[in-house]
């Protein structure tokens, strides 16, 4: 896909959200992607975005909540974390009610997402904030149609891997954890992809990470010393739990030198099992963070 001349953060195309309770949450249109999430009664940001970001068409931005779809990684035989994060998607609503405040947005295939991966499809981006609570809806629906000659043969299924990929704004990576992850098997992707099971419950941040968790539990909680954030997933399997380390954003020019003391990647994804769509079925994968509880932040 062809790039467009990378824009800023205030001139790419955003939806801003707010809550009647002040909740509030920004998406772009490039990748779909939440770069903003502050709950009602706070003025802190809880997603983190590195001020080397890169913003507009083509780009990915650095931090918020990418969407990898329709491929995990490397995994695979399409670029990293494939293509959707990639696209500029539209707003089919924006509305606000009582509770909260939800914006939609959708990519359907294109001659171009063809050519890259031959299949009929539409990916629906649901995001709704209200009070402590950000809640990110993934919907991918096999659009194939017998009748549509231009795509692949017909009633043929197609499969994906996906996750939602938020990076978390932290105080200090290194004195934040992760609990529920104890005794699943992971794939270490530090120790060349090797197999192993978690015996640490909570998952200390000690150094660089980066491990596919499968067959975990639906909640999971990261741990500051002043406050938790909860992470619950519907849909999603398998979790992810990233952080560059030093080496990693000294390496990446959409990185600062010691962004990675200040993030923590905390993912829901369906890896493991690829997720096999008919046509016309579709698949749901939701993932809700809470800030269950927050206090002043230690005294550096």
């Amino acid at each position: 896909m062809s790039l467009s001349p990378i824009l800023t953060a205030s001139t790419a195309p955003f939806v801003d959200l707010a809550a009647p309770d002040g909740a509030r949450a920004r998406v772009y249109l490039d990748g779909a992607q939440v770069a903003s999430w502050i709950p009602a009664g706070s003025h802190e940001d809880r997603l983190f975005v590195s001020e080397r970001a890169l913003y507009g068409p083509g780009q990915s931005l650095r931090g918020g909540i990418p969407i990898c779809f329709p491929q995990f990684g490397a995994l695979g035989p399409l670029k990293q974390h494939g293509f959707a994060r990639h696209c500029r998607w539209n707003v089919e609503q924006h509305t606000t009610d009582d509770e909260g405040a939800r914006v939609v947005l959708q990519l359907v295939d294109s001659a171009e997402t063809r050519a890259l991966w031959p299949h009929p499809f539409c990916a629906a981006l649901s995001v709704y904030v209200s009070g402590a609570t950000l809640s990110v809806d993934l919907t991918i629906t096999n659009t194939q149609d017998s009748a549509l000659e231009h795509t692949v043969t017909s009633d043929a299924p197609f499969a994906f891997t996906v996750a939602l990929h938020p990076y978390f704004r932290v105080q200090n990576a290194l004195a934040t954890t992760v609990v529920g992850l104890g005794g699943t098997r992971y794939r270490d992707a530090l120790r060349d992809g090797a197999l192993f099971e978690e015996t640490r419950d909570p998952l200390p941040i000690d150094g660089p990470l980066d491990r596919i968790f499968y067959d975990t539990g639906d909640t999971l909680d990261m741990v500051e010393p002043h406050r938790t954030l909860r992470i619950e997933k519907r849909g999603f399997p398998d979790a992810v739990v990233w952080n560059p380390g030093a080496a990693g954003t000294s390496s990446r020019p959409d990185f600062l030198a010691g962004d990675e003391r200040h993030m923590l990647c905390v993912e829901a994804a369906a890896i493991g099992t690829p997720v096999v769509l008919a046509p016309g079925q579709q698949w749901i994968g939701t993932q809700v963070m809470t800030a269950v509880s927050s206090a002043a932040p230690p005294v550096s």
